[in-house]
């Protein structure tokens, strides 16, 4: 018996992220890189995805995964940070790039809303914060992906397709692989016997 079929989700093909690029032309302005478009969920602005690594002397290498709010409609423009660690960054890349699966199981089994935690991300002044992305599946967004970010119980929630999902996955990849490929080498632990030559 032929199941009926379920709610349809987007596969059109986004352009891919293009590393190369060093900045793009958009209705507000030249924005850095080759970003993704997302949505700021409440005021409805447009922003666009910034990705950059800092070594941090305690936690290693840090993924800031930021939101570009440009001036639009009379506001002022506006960003937002969340800051990960490696192991936050691939779990955050993964559950992006397993967007349009996930939202179509959440269509297809009407779901509604889907969350994977990140978990608690770096704040900026060193305090904990909660970063989850969620997969939403209705009728108004035909699948899309939410990600939000609890800052001192304040959720900041941004809104994307699935396409510019996939591009801020890849973005967020290229920029913390090319961060740990520039990583400096650890210095060796004390040779104790090499040690003796140098007193």
């Amino acid at each position: 018996m032929a199941r009926a079929p379920g709610p349809t989700i987007s596969t059109r093909i986004a352009p891919p992220f293009d590393p190369e690029s060093k900045f793009v032309i958009t209705p507000y302005g030249a924005i850095i890189g080759d970003p993704a478009q997302l949505t700021e969920v409440g005021s409805g602005r447009t922003g666009f995805t910034h990705c950059a690594t800092a070594a941090d002397k305690n936690r290693g290498l840090l993924l800031m995964a930021s939101i570009v709010i440009p001036a639009q409609d009379g506001a002022e423009g506006g960003g937002h940070s969340m800051m990960m660690s490696v192991e936050q960054a691939r779990d955050f890349i993964s559950y992006l790039r397993k967007a349009p699966d996930w939202a179509g199981v959440a269509a297809e089994n009407k779901v509604g809303l889907f969350s994977k935690p990140i978990g608690d991300v770096i704040g900026v002044e060193g305090d904990a914060e909660h970063l989850a992305v969620r997969f939403v599946s209705d009728e108004q967004s035909n699948g899309s992906v939410r990600i939000e970010h609890v800052l001192g119980g304040v959720t900041k929630a941004f809104r994307l397709s699935i396409n510019p999902a996939q591009k801020f996955a890849a973005q967020a990849e290229f920029v913390l692989e090319k961060g740990l490929a520039e990583m400096p080498e650890a210095a060796p632990a004390e040779d104790v016997q090499k040690s003796k030559l140098f007193e």
